[in-house]
């Protein structure tokens, strides 16, 4: 917030993922969730964002499978293993 983190976390998981993308997929889709929540979480406070949160992300494949989810026809199992994270 103004300028510098307000949110980190590391962990390990209790499976393997099959890819650098899967990891990388995965992990951008839990710092969304986290932005949604720090924005809500903001917003009840009365501090309401009008910009938007930058989510940066370096593996080409994790982002294509971002932009366009008509190629998720090659990732199913991504929902299907992490369906209860």
């Amino acid at each position: 917030m103004n300028g510098g983190p307000i949110s980190w976390k590391s962990c390990f998981h209790d499976f393997v993922f099959l890819s650098t993308s899967e990891a990388e997929f995965v992990a951008a889709s839990q710092a969304s969730q986290e932005v949604v929540y720090l924005r809500e979480t903001l917003r009840n406070f009365g501090y309401i964002q009008t910009t938007p949160i930058d989510i940066f992300e370096n593996n080409f494949a994790c982002f294509a499978m971002s932009k366009n989810p008509v190629r998720r026809k090659f990732s199913p199992h991504i929902a299907t293993l992490h369906a209860s994270l």
